[in-house]
């Protein structure tokens, strides 16, 4: 597990269900950034870089609000 999929794991981002399933990271085409998608598929969070270019943001989809910011 990379150093950002723990970061996002121990903030309740990305979770392992009971039965196995879990959240997972991948690239999303569409926009240049990364989307946290449920065990449905269904996209949650993406992860953009900060306006200051060095950091990371994980923003809530349904919100559009920044839940997390990790630096660089």
């Amino acid at each position: 597990m990379g150093k950002l999929e723990e970061m996002l794991v121990r903030n309740g981002v990305v979770y392992r269900n009971p039965d196995g399933s879990s959240a997972y990271i991948e690239g999303s085409l569409v926009s240049n950034s990364l989307v946290v998608r449920n065990s449905a598929g269904w996209v949650t969070h993406k992860i953009e870089r900060a306006c200051n270019g060095a950091d990371l943001v994980v923003r809530n989809v349904s919100t559009g609000c920044v839940e997390m910011r990790i630096s660089a």
